[in-house]
């Protein structure tokens, strides 16, 4: 009974903590969005509290990975005409404060699949045989999704090409629970703040799949792929550095 109760101590505390960053990241870009330099220093203040309240291994790593690969990739989707911001002071196209919100987001998407990993292990256990039922099941959204999005996206031969390599190392290479876990809540968490974000104006996609909405098929697919790959690389990062220590 001491145990269960530690354990669900330890979700709580870590779950609860997670859910005040969540909260007050978005409203930090939805209510700030006209003032640009107060939503910069409250994602900069948001980013130094997830990496010194309980970071876990990588996740200041999965911080500069995100904000290294989002920041030019915002740029040049911009300038390919895949969608606009309409917001104050604009550097390159994007907000100022760009590097910051993806590094804070990715860093939460981490953190949040900590607290359903702890979740599972205390009413599945660890090593279990339903356990491993239970990581297919993660999978089967997972395909839904890709199937999907590679059956009605409208781009480009080349591009769809892109999101089937993607997909496929995804489902070969990276396919335990912890890179579902994170699949699954970077597309949905990153799929409902942008759908959030496009109905209140912020910014606009050019040729949106479902054009009543202004958002895209492939929406929640970009959210999840990019969560794993950051992931996957603040993983190499800190395993690299820790290597180098002993």
């Amino acid at each position: 009974m001491k145990g269960w109760i530690l354990k669900g101590w330890h979700f709580a505390d870590h779950l609860l903590l997670t859910l005040i960053i969540a909260a007050s990241l978005m409203a930090s870009v939805v209510f700030t969005w006209n003032q640009p330099w107060l939503t910069t220093l409250l994602l900069a203040t948001l980013l130094v509290l997830q990496g010194v309240l309980h970071p876990g291994p990588g996740d200041r790593a999965a911080m500069v990975a995100a904000a290294l690969l989002g920041t030019p990739a915002e740029i040049a989707e911009v300038h390919l005409g895949e969608w606009t911001y309409h917001a104050p002071h604009l550097i390159l196209g994007v907000p100022m404060w760009i590097s910051l919100v993806w590094a804070n987001l990715f860093s939460l998407f981490r953190r949040l699949a900590r607290s359903w990993t702890i979740l599972l292990d205390t009413s599945l256990g660890k090593g279990e045989p339903w356990r491993r039922y239970f990581n297919v099941i993660l999978a089967l959204p997972i395909l839904a999704l890709w199937i999907a999005a590679l059956a009605l996206m409208e781009k480009p031969l080349f591009v769809q090409g892109l999101y089937a390599l993607m997909i496929l190392i995804t489902a070969i290479f990276w396919r335990t629970e912890c890179d579902r876990l994170i699949f699954i809540t970077g597309a949905t968490l990153g799929a409902i703040g942008e759908f959030v974000s496009v109905q209140l104006g912020y910014w606009s996609y050019y040729n949106p799949l479902f054009k009543s909405v202004g958002v895209d098929i492939t929406l929640p697919l970009d959210w999840g792929l990019s969560a794993v790959i950051i992931h996957r690389i603040a993983c190499s990062w800190h395993r690299r550095r820790s290597q180098k220590k002993t």
